[in-house]
C-alpha cells in the first residue's frame, strides 16, 4: 500500500478527530430525542413502556462515560506552563488576602432564618 495516500492516514485521523465516538453519541441523543417523544405522546403508558424509557436514559449514562473518558491513541500531552500572564502596562493590581486574616463583616443583609 503506498504510504503517502489518504487511506493510510485516515485511521490516524479517525482517531485523532474520534468521529466514531462522536457519530454514537449523537446518534444516541437522536433516539433519546424519539424514545421521549413518543412516550410523551401514549395516552395511558404502561411499565413495559416505562421500562424501555429506563433503559434509553441509563444507556445514556454509559454512554457518556465511555464518550468522556476515552482518548484518542495519539495525542499530544500539553507541557505544563511556566511564569505568568503578560499584563498591559495600565492595569491595576488588585491584592487579595490570601491568609484570610481579617474579617469583614457587613450589615447589609439580615442574619438567616431558620423555620423548622
Amino acid at each position: 500500500m503506498n504510504q503517502n495516500s489518504f487511506w493510510w492516514y485516515a485511521p490516524e485521523y479517525f482517531s485523532r478527530w474520534r468521529l466514531f465516538p462522536r457519530a454514537f453519541i449523537s446518534m444516541y441523543i437522536y433516539l433519546l430525542y424519539e424514545v421521549c417523544t413518543w412516550f410523551m405522546a401514549l395516552a395511558e403508558p404502561n411499565n413495559a413502556q416505562a421500562g424501555l424509557v429506563s433503559v434509553v436514559v441509563g444507556a445514556g449514562a454509559a454512554w457518556f462515560g465511555l464518550y468522556v473518558n476515552s482518548t484518542s491513541s495519539k495525542h499530544v500531552e500539553v507541557p505544563q506552563q511556566q511564569g505568568a500572564m503578560p499584563s498591559s502596562s495600565n492595569s491595576t493590581t488588585t491584592r487579595v488576602n490570601i491568609d484570610r486574616t481579617e474579617t469583614v463583616e457587613s450589615d447589609d443583609l439580615p442574619p438567616p432564618v431558620r423555620r423548622m
